[in-house]
Parts: structure tokens; sequence; C-alpha cells
């Protein structure tokens, strides 16, 4: 059904997103987005949901889409504003995350130069390409205001189909304050295109036949078998083929991480071969953006919805393109079906010590754990006890800590979601935890739990986290250490005079300390800090029941440094 509208283009766009089912709008407000703005105030249907940085905006459009499967809508200020999402685009580009963002445009053929827009001869539109899904992502609307309904539609149509992610949308800003402006929309009209069925029945018993005929295959589920809900049916194929199961990088939970089949990271280790006596011979890829390094194993077959990253560096024998859920039930069944019940029985003698293997991992974290237990700070493998211990098994936990340990916690079907930024650009975890509360609303516990050195790029969060009160726990993992980057380091260049010496230029990032609770307590959220191992678990508990009364709190856990030059603090100590 079609309705023609009329008004500024500030009111087209903002009833076209509605129309749409949009319900949150994120954004730092700027100029040019004048009519946008004049639009909501008179519509006052949607939330706005307001940071004093983009990169938080981007970030919080991001978790919110994570979490509510919706479109994380953002309104930014024309090219200086948009540069600004850049870090957070990069990583929403990398994970596949459905954004829109709209910014005002002061493209004139008179004028030669405004502040904040782009220099005579580049478009804003095509400077924004290269953050995009991919690069025909980022379009204008100049002067036709028909076109803005239409091309709000067409991105968000283009974000969410697979492969999802960003897509850009400048529009003139003398257009969106300008009155009595027609167009037409699409009243109740779906933007979303449906995404590919099961795989053919032929496909399914192809996989079948070469998982059972497998001598160790091994499975590893990708972000898609998340976002399609496919948990369930993926923990059944892994036990009835009682196969091991690894990850690579990811940004949500796919596969339990507690589950007796669950092996770690690909690819697996010659102590994985030495403790199970298998050698893995084929690699079946459901769900996954691809592997990250070389493929050892000699048959290797994928399959999921997205196609772009299928095989890019590595052979593929089986792909298929195909939605997850109904495929996975299908290809349990055939494996049952085409199997007889003594060559299914024989996957679970010939892999009985792929759970010992499993049950190794955590019996090694739990080591390190009555290792440490008597130490006075807190080493990051007891946080990550407590943590395991203390929070809510409903939660919803944002990590951004690359050295933070998390084999204990228990992520994943029935358990804990998690996620994380996906590309690395530090930034992410404030506004992604507080775009995820929004999504999963006041009862769903959210966690956030980030190093120390992220949180410097998103400390300007907690003003919007006490605005809309998104009672959210912010963990600080607090070793005053860019300390993945030393690790990196040492690891590239271990005969550095650098790592014999001990002094890495720029990574120690206390003198002076910095105050995390005081100036969470600046923007309005309170908090405590912690620095022995016996104020740890009350402050957690603590921590649990201000968000159970629906208050945002924060803890500053001091964790001791680990990996080659822990014990460095030294800076170039200069001074003007």
């Amino acid at each position: 059904m079609r309705k023609t509208i009329t008004g500024t283009g500030g009111m087209l766009l903002i009833q076209t997103l509605k129309d749409a089912g949009v319900e949150y709008i994120f954004t730092n407000p700027g100029s040019a987005e004048t009519g946008i703005f004049a639009a909501l105030s008179e519509d006052g249907d949607q939330r706005l949901v307001v940071a004093k940085h983009e990169g938080l905006v981007a970030a919080m459009a991001d978790g919110y889409h994570r979490m509510s499967g919706k479109v994380g809508v953002i309104i930014a200020h024309v090219m200086g504003g948009s540069y600004q999402l850049a870090g957070q685009l990069f990583n929403s580009q990398v994970a596949g995350s459905s954004l829109l963002v709209i910014a005002g445009d002061w493209a004139s053929e008179l004028q030669d130069y405004r502040g904040l827009a782009p220099f005579p001869g580049l478009s804003q539109a095509e400077s924004m390409r290269p953050l995009m899904k991919d690069a025909r992502c980022a379009y204008q609307v100049i002067a036709n205001p028909a076109a803005i309904t239409v091309a709000t539609i067409r991105a968000l149509r283009e974000a969410t189909t697979a492969p999802t992610g960003p897509v850009y949308l400048s529009i003139s800003a003398e257009l969106l304050h300008t009155e009595g402006l027609e167009a037409q929309i699409g009243e109740e009209a779906q933007y979303r295109i449906e995404r590919p069925g099961p795989a053919r029945a032929q496909t399914v018993e192809t996989i079948a036949r070469r998982l059972g005929e497998a001598k160790c295959p091994l499975v590893m589920f990708g972000d898609d078998v998340w976002r399609e809900g496919a948990q369930a049916e993926a923990v059944r194929l892994a036990e009835v083929l009682e196969a091991p199961v690894v990850s690579t990088r990811q940004i949500f939970a796919n596969f339990p991480n507690r589950h007796p089949l669950y092996c770690g990271m690909y690819p697996t280790s010659q102590e994985f071969e030495k403790v199970t006596g298998l050698k893995p011979d084929l690699l079946f890829l459901v769900g996954c953006q691809g592997v990250h390094g070389s493929v050892g194993e000699p048959y290797v077959m994928q399959i999921g919805p997205n196609p772009l990253l299928m095989g890019r560096h590595y052979p593929l024998d089986v792909a298929a393109q195909c939605e997850l859920r109904e495929t996975l039930h299908n290809l349990s069944e055939a494996l049952t079906r085409l199997h007889a019940s003594d060559r299914i029985a024989t996957w679970a003698r010939q892999r009985a010590k792929v759970r010992a293997y499993a049950r190794l991992l955590i019996e090694r974290e739990e080591g390190v754990v009555r290792e440490h237990e008597g130490d006075t700070i807190v080493h990051p493998a007891l946080l990550e006890a407590h943590l395991a211990e203390v929070m809510p098994r409903n939660s919803v936990m944002v990590q951004e800590s690359s050295t933070a340990r998390t084999t204990l916690l228990p992520f994943g079907y029935q358990d804990m979601a998690w996620t994380r930024s996906g590309g690395g650009s530090l930034g992410f975890g404030v506004g992604a935890a507080i775009g995820a509360k929004i999504a999963v609303g006041r009862e769903r516990p959210v966690v956030l739990h980030l190093g120390d050195g992220a949180l410097g790029y998103s400390a300007a969060g907690f003003w919007t986290m006490a605005r809309y009160n998104t009672a959210i726990l912010t963990i600080v993992s607090n070793n005053e250490s860019y300390q993945v980057v030393r690790t990196n380091w040492a690891k590239e260049m271990p005969d550095s005079k650098m790592v014999r010496d001990g002094k890495y230029p720029g990574l120690y990032l206390s003198a002076p300390e910095v105050d995390y609770v005081a100036l969470a307590g600046s923007q309005g959220v309170a908090g405590e800090s912690v620095k022995t191992l016996k104020e740890l678990e009350p402050a957690l508990r603590r921590g649990v029941d201000q968000i159970r009364q629906n208050r945002p709190y924060l803890i500053d856990v001091a964790v001791a440094r680990e990996g080659v030059g822990a014990d460095s603090t030294w800076y170039q100590d200069w001074k003007l």
C-alpha cells in the first residue's frame, strides 16, 4: 500500500523510518540536520539516544543491532561528524552489523568550501564508501524530494541483505528543512528481502555422508549461527557426530564454550592430537566468515547465508548458500538416517578422548585460579572465576579486552550471551553496552568487561548511560598498560633491545593514574575500586545488586599484568 506525504525533507525521512519500524535513533546532533531534528520534535514517536562523540553513537547503534536484530539508525553531522564514526564503522563493517548512517549534506555548486563539508570535487557519500558493507552502499540525495523515501528504504534493504553491514545516506541540508515537499512511501512496506532457504536435500546428504566417513571432522560454528537462532541445532549436530568443535575470531558465542565437545581455537594444537590420538581430516564451517590463517585439513565444506568470504584463500569441496536452522536440523536427521546405528556408535568410541581434551582446557584454567588464589592483587584468572560465579546466567556480556580470560565463563546456548567488537578498533565497549541494554530491556542484565586502555577511548559514554538510566555493570580490568600490544611486540621482535630492556614506548598508561570511579561519578554513574583480591567478590555482588535496582555501576579492578615485560612501568619521562 502506498500513501503520499507532504512536509519538509526531514518529515519525509522520519515518516519513512517510522513506517519501517525504527524505534530508536542514535546521534550526536549537528546544524546541517536541522530539518531532521525539527521533524523529530513534531513527531515524537522515535526515541533519540544522544552521545557526546560519534564513535560512541556508532557503537551504540551496533550494540543495539546485535541484540535486537533491528537496524541501528545513526544521524551524523555532515562530513566532519561522519568521519568521527570511522573507527566504530570499521568494527561494524568487519562484524557485518546492519547500520544506516544518515547525514545532512552541505553540497553546493556555488560555494567554494564550507566547514565540516568535503572539499570541492569530493562527494560526502563517496568519501564514506570504504567503511560501508561494499563500495556501492553510499547514497546521496541532493535535489529530488521523492528520492528521500526511495533512498532510505533502499539503504535499509541493503543493510539487512546478506552480506549485511553499514550503509550511508547523505541528504541535502537544504532539502531537509524545505517546506511543502511531497513523496510517496510504502505504508507498512517491508524493506527486508527473504533470506536463502535451507540447503537442498541432495546437498544435505552429500555433507552428511562426508561427515560420517571422516575419522575426525572438525566443526566450526560462526556468527550466522547466533544471528539465525540456530544454536540448539548446532549443539545437536556436534553431539550426533561426537565431533570436536573449534572457533576462530568471532563476535558472538555461537557454541557453548563450556560444552564438553568445545576444544578451543582453530587450528587444533599438537597437544589435541597427542591427547585424543586423532588428526583432523575434515573441516566443516557453518555460518562463518571464513578462517583467519591457513587451513590444514584435506577436505573442507562450508555452508551459510553469506557467500562473501567462503573459500577466499582455501579450496572448498562442498559449499552452499543457505539458512542454517533448518539445514542443521536436516543434517542431524540425515546423519542418523544414512549411517547405521553401529557406525554412529563407532564415532563416540573413536572420539572418546575429545571430551577428555575439552576437560583438560577447563582444568588447566582452574589450575591457574588455584595457583593465584593466595595473591594480594587480582590475577585475571581470579576475576574470570568470580565473574563466572556471580554473574546471572541470563546476562549479556559486552567485552572489549583482548587479554581478559574467558575459559571459565559460561557463554553460548542456554547461558550468557557474549559479543565483542569484531574489527578491534578501540572505543566499542561503552557504546555497544548501552545499545545492547536498550535492545534487551530493563529485566535482562548487561555486563561490560573492558580494559583501561579501551575505556580511555569511550569514557564520555557514562553520561549517556546515566541520562537514559541504562543499568549496566561496568567491570574495568585495569592493568595500567596496553598489554596485548606489548605481547605482540615481544612476539614479533623477541631479540630487540626494547624487549631485552623491558622498555616499551607508549604502553604504560599510569603516571598519572586515572581515577575511573571519579570519572564515571562525574557523569552520574556510581562505582568503587578494587585493589585486592579479598575486596573482589563483595564488590561484584554489590554491582549485581545495583543493576538489579536499575542503576548503572562501575567497578575498577586493579589486575595483575601477564606475559613478557609484565613488570615494566617504563615510559619516556619528559615534561614541557
